[in-house]
């Protein structure tokens, strides 16, 4: 298992080697040639070396410290149980779904609260998930006056944030498109963004839980990034 990590990292981290320092290459030749472009024949050879002198000295301190931080990756993974984080962001994306899908229920957030303190052990009165979350995604989703807007998952990006002894935790930002607009809200129901925080034990069962809703302001922002990333690139 070790092995197969460490082949998975170095594999990764020698893609993110090869984007830096493609990316610095890139850089390097559009830097130069404005600067080719501006000063016409006039530029000395002199000058010309000194930028390439310059560019290449850029590049490999960049290569450099990629290098060095791919080497602290792999000391600190080693102990990493793939095939668990692959399991826990199932239990991850099920904890979402279970918050999410009071958007098209008819319970009131009272029954919705005591529905998820019910099933989840570890949640209690204080909870922000239960006293901050539930009330907040019902109100905007429009379920407090009835079924609200139903909501289906597009895209969950979930990361290991933490691991201390047995105990890992987990971090993502979860799209949710609507798919039916509830009868009190408009057409228009935009697409919500939720940040999930959990931890798990050994065997997977979850041991904690936090969720936040994205603000108008952030959601429209991810929206944007999200259209901006792909749309196609127009030639030059």
């Amino acid at each position: 298992m070790k092995e197969e990590i460490n082949d998975k990292l170095r594999l990764h981290a020698g893609r993110i080697l090869l984007g830096g320092t493609g990316a610095l290459l890139a850089l390097s030749v559009v830097t130069l040639g404005a600067g080719l472009l501006g000063d016409g024949p006039a530029v000395s050879d002199i000058q010309d070396n000194a930028v390439v002198q310059k560019l290449e000295g850029d590049l490999n301190d960049a290569r450099t410290e990629l290098a060095a931080r791919h080497t602290a990756l792999l000391a600190q993974l080693p102990g990493v149980d793939i095939e668990r984080v692959n399991r826990d962001r199932t239990t991850g994306r099920s904890l979402l779904l279970g918050l999410t899908d009071s958007s098209a229920s008819s319970r009131t957030v009272k029954e919705q609260q005591a529905l998820l303190d019910a099933r989840y052990g570890f949640l209690d009165h204080k909870s922000r998930v239960l006293t901050e979350f539930v009330p907040e995604w019902m109100t905007a989703t429009g379920a407090t006056k009835g079924a609200g807007t139903t909501y289906a998952l597009a895209d969950l990006d979930m990361h290991v944030s933490r691991v201390q002894g047995l105990n890992y935790s987990y971090t993502g930002v979860a799209r949710l498109d609507p798919v039916r607009v509830g009868p009190d809200k408009s057409s228009a129901a935009k697409s919500e963004f939720v940040v999930l925080a959990y931890s798990t034990s050994q065997d997977g069962t979850a041991t904690s839980l936090d969720a936040y809703r994205a603000s108008g302001k952030t959601r429209d922002a991810l929206v944007g990034a999200g259209e901006e990333q792909s749309s196609p690139k127009p030639n030059r």
